[in-house]
């Protein structure tokens, strides 16, 4: 099964970390992790090229955890990674969008598509179904929320939502920052070497969010991210904030970042 491309096109990641050796003594830590924000910037990268300019969100995170077992590789796609589950009715038959009157309407969290995962999901020979599913959060081990200042007041701001107008605000088929950051080791397979050892890691995580509405939907406007993360034992993190901010307040430009 591919793991959906509606998680996987808009973010990247990367790990920095301060681990612990066995000539140091290893801080006494919890095994659910823990995290605080960091730092958060705004890139444009290529500005002005039709092709090849990139809006990038950077969210950086402090993080420590007991037992080190952070990370997912993008090709775990396995339960309880999987993506999603599909619903079987009473006498254990798939269940098609529109086939029961009390089923959701369809919604990116309620129905896959086959043509759209490239799976035949239900074994029927086609790629042509739209079947129920339960959806599972814990394929991601991010999740990233944004909220906007109205009057004062922050409201949370469902970017699945968006573009306004779009058939997006129905079916929460859009972006979404919910994702996966890589195992935290510089290990040549690093998700073997984390599940192997059980050793207390902090350090910084770095996490990307690439898109071009981040300008067309925010503007000017005043913003925050909350966020939290998941272990591999799907122990989830403490909730942590940025503060708040403009994209124009925290927009960084890097000398030579457009010369090659």
């Amino acid at each position: 099964m591919n793991f959906p491309k509606r998680t996987t096109i808009t973010f990247t990641a990367l790990a920095i970390l301060v681990m612990s050796f066995a000539c140091i003594r290893p801080p006494d830590l919890p095994d659910t992790p823990e995290i605080s924000y960091n730092n958060v910037e705004f890139e444009i990268l290529n500005a002005g090229d039709p092709l090849f300019e990139e809006t990038i969100l950077r969210l950086s995170f402090n993080v420590s955890d007991g037992n080190g077992d952070l990370g997912l590789d993008g090709r775990e796609d396995f339960p309880p990674y999987n993506p999603f589950n599909l619903v079987l009715d009473q006498d254990g038959n798939f269940i098609e969008f529109g086939q029961r009157p009390g089923d959701p309407s369809f919604t990116c969290f309620d129905y896959a598509i086959e043509d759209f995962e490239n799976t035949d999901l239900n074994g029927d020979g086609d790629l042509l179904d739209t079947l129920l599913i339960d959806f599972n959060t814990n394929q991601y081990n991010i999740e990233v929320d944004f909220f906007v200042k109205r009057f004062g007041t922050f409201e949370e701001l469902e970017l699945r939502a968006q573009p306004p107008g779009s058939p997006n605000a129905n079916t929460l088929c859009g972006i979404s920052f919910d994702g996966r950051f890589p195992c935290l080791s510089s290990d040549d397979n690093p998700c073997g070497f984390i599940e192997g050892n059980d050793r207390p890691i902090e350090g910084i995580v770095t996490y990307d969010m690439n898109s071009g509405l981040f300008l067309p939907i925010f503007r000017t406007d005043t913003i925050k991210l909350s966020f939290k993360i998941r272990d591999r034992a799907l122990n989830e993190s403490n909730v942590a904030e940025t503060p708040e901010f403009t994209l124009q307040e925290i927009q960084v430009e890097r000398s030579g970042s457009d010369d090659d």
